[in-house]
């Protein structure tokens, strides 16, 4: 490989990092589970209280915490903020 080959594949992979980070945090933002129900399947493990006005950002927090699933609720004295309590669980079992 040639020094000025090599040079172009570095800066492609700097340059595309970034991109696949995005990338990434997007497909666990997707991955977020939901509820209103506190009875969380066993295995879940709490690992914070969040709270947010617009839900992707709500998705972000949950999944840089590195949670999965979130027991939402809203608080009748603020309408437009939703709090969840963030947890990681176990994946669901397959779809028979």
């Amino acid at each position: 490989m040639t020094k000025s080959a090599a040079l172009a594949a570095s800066a492609l992979l700097v340059l595309t990092s970034p991109v696949m980070a995005q990338d990434n945090e997007r497909l666990m933002m997707m991955r977020v589970r939901f509820t209103t129900d506190p009875i969380l399947p066993p295995g879940c493990i709490f690992i914070a209280a969040v709270a947010d006005d617009a839900v992707k950002d709500l998705r972000r927090k949950i999944v840089r915490l590195g949670g999965d699933t979130a027991v939402i609720s809203f608080p009748p004295d603020d309408v437009e903020r939703m709090h969840a309590q963030v947890y990681r669980c176990p994946p669901p079992p397959p779809a028979r």
